[in-house]
């Protein structure tokens, strides 16, 4: 049920058992203090009748002078708890022994009792004196009813009851107002999601006051529409680049092995046939995985399974892997001074798989495009907490346009098109060395060709 509620109901019903608790936290307060007010001040009153009435030791036309309370009572007893006086009126209190001793012993007591014909009970003070004559204690006692302090007792009760019922009603409607007028600029936004209007794609939300809570709350919520727009806009793109690259491969086979079945009549000319078609495969296959290397990256955590990984290792295993791909092409690799003074090899923290792949993408590039000049590798100390590697190739190197797009997956530089490739190697690499809090920056050589410039973190400690 609470989850069904809305916000404004939920504040109504917070802020008015709040008040309400408040209101009848104060109320008991004022209840029982008055109580005790009422308590002390009969209790001060009965006292003083005491102590006057044991002076007049059972006159009877000063008892009558004495009794100004209502029902007022009053008993002498001597020191043997034998009576001496008792008032001609309001006879409903019978002490016994007991209650005399106790009173002998704390001298002056206050007490209370129950009567037959009042809805309260009745108030007594009991005191101790002396007489000249006699030696011993007496005890002298006054009973009343405090009719006029339980009449304001109950009606004070009466009034704190519906004063504070009308306070909580009149509380809970001001909260409804208030939580109406507080939650304005939520209906607000929420009357623009439900709008005809708000299903394309351009929407953005409004907001009343852009500096306060719901206005930075619109500020991130357009923020979040306009990542997912360029979200949505890069997947359409890259799978309208993704569906031509592959129909391209597709096409081709399908344009030999009909040509085959159609046209080649001998063994020869049917296996050159198939051997074209088994090439354009092997291009498929490679676009296919490279597609599904981006698509699972997509999807990696910043949980990724990570360990230490030293530098050179993972550099010679790159500069090895590539020579046995391209045994024709030469690869050199420098390591700076910087490097060489470590008193441990440089070690970052990652994951094994990725970055030799990131790497090897790079470096193959560089050869790619290098049409087999030398390419050359050089490791230095970016700072103390991060290495810089360098990869230096003499190709074609990049257009200024196209820089702006090269890391976009399937794009391909202007000046590349009679190179094979489909443009996705320099997006994994982008894309895992990220993963890995890493930079990567492709830069112009002098001479020509391009300078692939990665920086990573070092470990620490």
């Amino acid at each position: 049920m609470a989850a069904r509620l809305q916000i404004k109901h939920k504040l109504l019903l917070w802020f008015s058992g709040l008040v309400g608790l408040i209101l009848l936290a104060f109320s008991t307060y004022v209840y029982l203090s008055y109580i005790d007010f009422r308590q002390d001040s009969f209790t001060t009153r009965l006292t003083r009748k005491a102590n006057v009435a044991h002076q007049v030791l059972g006159d009877t036309i000063v008892s009558h002078v004495l009794a100004s309370l209502p029902e007022q009572a009053e008993y002498l007893y001597a020191p043997d708890n034998t009576p001496l006086y008792s008032s001609l009126h309001g006879q409903d209190f019978q002490p016994t022994p007991e209650f005399l001793a106790q009173v002998r012993q704390e001298k002056e007591y206050a007490f209370s009792f129950s009567s037959p014909s009042h809805q309260y009970p009745k108030d007594g003070v009991a005191i101790t004196y002396h007489s000249p004559d006699a030696p011993g204690e007496y005890v002298a006692i006054v009973t009343a009813y405090d009719s006029n302090g339980y009449t304001r007792q109950y009606t004070l009760l009466n009034s704190l009851l519906y004063g504070n019922l009308m306070a909580v009603v009149l509380v809970a409607g001001l909260g409804l107002l208030f939580a109406s007028r507080a939650l304005a600029p939520l209906n607000f936004l929420i009357r623009q999601l439900r709008a005809p209007g708000s299903q394309a794609a351009s929407f953005r939300l409004q907001a009343s006051n852009p500096h306060d809570e719901v206005g930075v709350l619109a500020t991130a919520f357009n923020d979040l529409l306009t990542r997912q727009e360029a979200l949505a806009a890069s997947q359409q793109a890259f799978i309208a680049q993704a569906s031509h690259e592959l129909r391209t491969p597709l096409t081709t086979i399908k344009g030999w092995l009909e040509t085959s079945l159609d046209y080649d009549s001998d063994v020869t000319s049917l296996k050159e046939g198939i051997s074209h078609a088994a090439h354009e495969l092997d291009k498929l296959t490679e676009l296919t995985n490279g597609l599904l290397h981006l698509a699972r990256l997509g999807g990696i955590t910043p949980h990724l399974d990570r360990q230490p990984l030293e530098v050179m290792d993972i550099l010679l295993d790159v500069i090895d892997t590539v020579q046995h791909q391209r045994p024709q092409q030469r690869l050199s690799l420098d390591v700076g001074e910087g490097v060489e003074r470590q008193a441990v090899p440089p070690t970052v923290f990652g994951n094994r798989h990725l970055l030799r792949t990131a790497l090897v993408n790079l470096v193959d590039n560089a050869c790619k495009y290098s049409a087999e000049q030398p390419v050359a590798l050089r490791l230095t100390m970016n700072t103390d907490q991060g290495i810089r590697l360098y990869i230096e190739d003499q190709g074609v190197g990049i257009a200024p346009a196209d820089m702006q797009f090269i890391f976009q997956p399937l794009i391909r530089g202007s000046n590349t098109q009679h190179i094979q490739g489909f443009g996705i190697g320099l997006t994994l690499a982008h894309e895992i060395l990220q993963l890995h809090q890493g930079v990567l920056h492709l830069l112009p050589r002098p001479g020509g060709g391009t300078i692939a410039e990665v920086s990573l973190p070092l470990l620490k400690g």
